[in-house]
């Protein structure tokens, strides 16, 4: 079986071979001149020898255009015998002329030089490349050549006239040879140009479909559309042209009006190209995303203008980009309901957590027995810490949210610093400690920070520093170093001579419900959200904070932070914001207090009972507006969550009247979340106050709202 099929195999290729030859220019002219020189050569010299001649030549003819055919198609051997047989097929052409010459004929002469000059003109253009063929075949051509100018110049004309024709003869042939190099050097570097070409073109290809991309060309003119046959069989199709009307069925219906459009606008000259994105169906079904970039080729010589395109399939990163929109939309639903989560735990705790803190303020105010006040103290402590919890939650929260905002306002920084030893200051005594705080002598009287966050950081530090000290001090160092003209970088040393820590220790500090270990948990408490709450803080006011500690020897931790100069204020305005706001009296004035919680509305009856003015209750914000409807008054206490009618309904309500547009209302909320008194201030009240309520808070909050800060001081100054 092998056999035979390799025998027709063989013949097939004999067939095809002898297709090639006898269809080929070269064999058809040159059997016609072969034969019509033979003609010439039976009418000088006899029937016998010019059909001997013709067939000799017309059978070296036919060898060559076989072994020309078979070197074209990567047999080596056959160029060798190629430009064998050449050879020779110019030997007996050559020696046909000098035959020719040879009979005296004028006829004959013309016919004698007119061969090797056209063999000379063939051989120059079909060369080739192969100089070294082309120079042996020329010799022989210009050998009788020569020797028929010679003879004729000197034959037939005088010595003054042969010698010049003898001279162009030589140049003649020299010109030839001078052509014939030309020619095989053009060939050469046409050749190598090709083969560069070619290259180039295979790496670009090769490059493109490792990519895992696909190219196509798009005629202008014929709107025929050719891919590469990588694109057509990635996506399923059989390669090879088409017209581009068969494309429509295979562009997405959302894609395919906007690429025909492009194509439009490239055809008609007012584009040169683009680039998008589009979904191509695939031939197995389904869709796949690409990346289509055209441009435009101008026309030339060969081709008219042409469009071709890369295409990109972006089907794996489409899928990678929906997983992450779908985890992104995931952890922002998570998220969104872990804030919510806290916001309802918080309002929930804090609306009882008010009425505990409530009644133990109320009850502090009252003539207590020693055992009663300390008792008091003890809920109030353990409400403050209950809430200190809970506001480091929320703060976490917030802070991972990227909702925490930081407030810069100018202050005194070191009225800050004082405020927060005051604030530790009997707790360090009761412990037998010394609180000391210092500071550069040229420290800026004013910055603009958030006291609000400075203040909670330097707490959770003192905080820490007490508690983990038992004996000697604690020393709270301030300094400020200038960055430039208005900014400062503000550092603030909390040293202690406690337990200290291990640097392993210290690695861990900052992290989230981490403490040093669970035996200092059960001794000292605390939840370790403190200093991690506290470093973020730090690093969102442009500083950090860092520890230096060892174990038995104390430790050190240094708050920095960024601030910028402010002006300084006037003695009046100072002296304005130091009055005691629980001894201001709001005498005469009448109060609307609308909440559902009976005991929030008696905390709050209980914090204004000695401030001599006249409170009206309501227990939703529909009997709050009609007691308004009713009756006049000074300022409004609004819960914002109630039934029947809430707090943000009534406030819009109240400054949807005319008569109501400017009455202070102070919103009484357990709403702590990040943006709720923004939210509130937004809706039409006048200020805010979150649960629990404090009641110098309160009380500061209304003479604020009803413009009482003025006077109070006027009055606390005479």
């Amino acid at each position: 079986m092998d056999t035979t099929q390799t025998a027709a195999s063989s013949a097939g290729k004999v067939s095809g071979l002898g297709r090639l030859v006898l269809t080929n220019g070269t064999t058809v002219f040159g059997v016609i001149i072969a034969a019509v020189h033979g003609v010439i050569l039976s009418y000088f010299f006899g029937a016998a020898w010019g059909v001997a001649w013709g067939v000799t030549s017309i059978s070296l003819l036919l060898g060559v255009v076989v072994q020309a055919i078979k070197a074209t198609m990567g047999d080596k051997r056959a160029t060798k015998r190629f430009h064998v047989l050449q050879l020779v097929l110019v030997s007996l052409w050559m020696l046909s002329a000098v035959a020719i010459w040879l009979t005296g004929s004028r006829s004959g002469w013309v016919i004698s030089v007119m061969v090797p000059a056209l063999w000379a003109i063939h051989i120059i253009f079909a060369g080739k490349g192969n100089f070294k063929a082309i120079l042996s075949l020329l010799a022989i051509c210009a050998v009788p050549m020569m020797a028929f100018l010679l003879y004729s110049a000197w034959a037939e004309f005088p010595a003054w006239v042969a010698i010049p024709c003898s001279i162009s003869a030589l140049a003649s042939v020299a010109s030839i040879a001078e052509s014939a190099q030309f020619s095989s050097r053009n060939f050469i570097e046409l050749e190598k140009a090709l083969a560069e070409s070619s290259a180039t073109k295979k790496r670009l290809e090769f490059a493109i479909q490792s990519a895992g991309d696909g190219y196509f060309e798009l005629d202008l003119e014929t709107m025929i559309y050719s891919p590469n046959p990588a694109l057509s069989i990635s996506l399923g199709f059989e390669p090879g042209p088409e017209k581009l009307e068969t494309l429509r069925g295979r562009i997405h219906p959302d894609d395919v009006e906007l690429v025909f459009a492009a194509v439009e606008a490239v055809r008609d000259g007012s584009s040169d190209g683009w680039k998008q994105e589009l979904r191509t169906r695939i031939a197995t079904g389904g869709w796949r995303w690409m990346q289509l970039r055209a441009q435009v080729i101008a026309a030339n010589a060969v081709h008219g203008r042409k469009l071709i395109g890369t295409l990109l399939d972006l089907t794996a990163w489409k899928t990678i980009e929906v997983e992450l929109r779908t985890a992104k939309e995931s952890a922002e639903a998570s998220s969104s309901a872990k804030s919510q989560f806290l916001a309802n735990m918080s309002h929930e705790i804090r609306t009882p957590l008010n009425g505990v803190l409530g009644m133990a303020q109320a009850l502090e105010g009252e003539d207590l027995t020693c055992s009663q006040k300390e008792k008091v103290n003890v809920i109030l402590d353990s409400g403050k810490s209950l809430m200190a919890l809970l506001n480091d939650v929320l703060d976490l929260t917030k802070i991972e949210a990227g909702k925490l905002e930081i407030s810069a306002v100018p202050g005194d920084l070191l009225h800050t610093m004082k405020r927060a030893r005051q604030l530790f200051q009997s707790t360090a005594e009761d412990k037998g400690l010394e609180l000391f705080v210092r500071y550069d002598s040229n420290f800026p009287q004013r910055l603009s920070y958030d006291p609000t966050r400075v203040r909670q950081c330097v707490s959770n530090l003192l905080s820490n520093a007490i508690k983990f000290t038992a004996q000697g001090n604690i020393e709270v160092a301030i300094a400020a170093k200038k960055l430039d003209d208005e900014h400062y970088m503000v550092t603030v040393d909390v040293s202690d001579t406690g337990i200290g820590m291990s640097p392993e220790t210290c690695s861990k500090l900052f992290t989230v419900f981490t403490q040093a270990d669970s035996a200092t948990t059960r001794k000292f408490g605390g939840s370790g959200l403190g200093l991690a709450i506290s470093r973020q803080l730090a690093r969102m006011m442009g500083g950090d904070i860092t520890v230096i500690s060892e174990v038995g020897r104390g430790s050190t931790f240094r708050l920095t932070f960024k601030a910028q100069a402010a002006a300084a204020v006037s003695a009046t305005a100072t002296a304005a914001k130091t009055i005691d706001p629980a001894n201001r009296t709001l005498r005469g004035l009448r109060v609307l207090l609308t909440d559902d919680n009976a005991i929030n509305r008696q905390v709050i009856k209980l914090f204004l009972a000695n401030q001599a003015c006249e409170i009206f209750e309501a227990t939703n914000g529909k009997e709050a507006l009609d007691k308004l409807a009713q009756d006049d008054f000074d300022i409004v206490l609004l819960d914002v969550h109630m039934p029947v009618m809430d707090g943000k309904e009534t406030i819009r309500r109240i400054r949807a009247t005319d008569r109501w547009l400017n009455l202070p209302v102070i919103a009484l909320t357990a709403d702590a979340m990040s943006g709720d008194r923004e939210k509130y201030l937004a809706l039409g009240m006048t200020d805010y106050v979150s649960k629990p309520v404090d009641q110098r808070e309160l009380i500061a909050k209304m003479h604020q709202v009803l413009g009482l800060e003025s006077s109070s001081a006027q009055v606390r100054s005479a």
